[in-house]
């Protein structure tokens, strides 16, 4: 990589994060990190070869009928059932186009309420079934998500589940789930502003600037269990089923925060210091069950790798030389 930022890298991943063997991180790195135009013969070629990726392939050939995965109540099972696995397969650029993953879309709609909510619908012993009230905001700002990279961004059902969404928030920028007299939750303010990332409509709203501002004031912060999360900022997670550090610098520095601020450049400089000599990150954690196997933890992980280097560009490719800013 010629670009300035690379220079504070001690090594370059990117020869590696385009090998044939991943498709997915090869075409994400043309895209992001190299800046391919939509027509690149080399990107398109990429992005036709993620449904055969074996990984990928497999978890399409587990889909039902229906376009679900194991049962039609979406979230089970846990890290495996339908949300699960289409959280996974929006990161990794496969869209509508693809029949299977059109089916899933259509899948998931079903279970969208009149006032936009995405909301399961659950056998109750002696009930039937029954709607929830009202979803957790972290799943369903991951739905929306989802079927805005699957290609859905301008359909009206999923502009009404934005709205929704953004109604939600509370007076401190953040959003719960169901703990309305307890700090908000860090997965869910995270999880929208990963849509607002991608969504410009969302990101002009007033509530999203609010919920940048809290998640840059827990940015690196310790204790963090008490918003409802598991982890600690300097764990290298994937799939970021419960948040990240790089995907959060991602949704900041869509939404205009830069290594001016303080806390910004702490969490650059952490990254930078994380990284192997051979130019890769490695994974420190994963979930028990994930949707397919991401690499064992303690190793060198293309995904993580890849998260770290969209957020490092987009941070240090606009700041390049930001005092308090170097490889560590």
């Amino acid at each position: 990589m010629a670009n300035s930022w690379c220079a504070h890298l001690r090594a370059d991943p990117v020869p590696w994060l385009l090998e044939a063997e991943n498709p997915a991180t090869r075409y994400l790195t043309l895209r992001d990190i190299l800046d391919r135009p939509a027509g690149d013969p080399d990107l398109l070629a990429a992005q036709a070869a993620i449904p055969g990726y074996a990984p990928v392939a497999e978890l399409l050939a587990r889909q039902k009928r229906d376009g679900y995965w194991v049962k039609r109540d979406y979230c089970l099972p846990k890290l495996n059932g339908t949300f699960w696995v289409l959280c996974v397969l929006g990161d990794l650029g496969l869209t509508a186009e693809h029949p299977l993953i059109r089916q899933s879309c259509g899948f998931m709609f079903s279970f969208q309420r009149e006032r936009g909510p995405f909301c399961r619908r659950r056998r109750v012993a002696g009930k039937g079934i029954l709607w929830d009230s009202q979803p957790g905001p972290c799943t369903h700002a991951r739905i929306v998500r989802f079927l805005i990279q699957f290609g859905y961004g301008d359909d009206p059902h999923l502009r009404a589940a934005i709205d929704w969404l953004l109604a939600s928030q509370r007076s401190d920028g953040m959003w719960d789930c169901g703990r309305p007299t307890r700090p908000g939750c860090l997965r869910a303010t995270h999880d929208v502003l990963r849509v607002a990332a991608i969504d410009a409509r969302a990101a002009a709203d007033p509530a999203i600037a609010r919920a940048a501002v809290a998640m840059r004031d827990l940015l690196m912060e310790s204790g963090m269990h008490r918003y409802h999360v598991s982890i600690p900022w300097t764990t290298l997670q994937w799939p970021p089923f419960d948040y990240s550090l790089p995907t959060t610098l991602q949704s900041l520095a869509r939404l205009g925060y830069t290594l001016a601020d303080p806390k910004l450049t702490e969490a650059t400089d952490y990254l930078l210091s994380r990284q192997l000599a051979d130019g890769s990150w490695p994974l420190d954690q994963t979930s028990s069950r994930p949707p397919f196997d991401p690499g064992p933890p303690g190793k060198p992980s293309k995904w993580v790798t890849l998260e770290v280097l969209q957020a490092l560009k987009l941070l240090l490719g606009t700041a390049s030389g930001v005092e308090g800013t170097t490889a560590g």
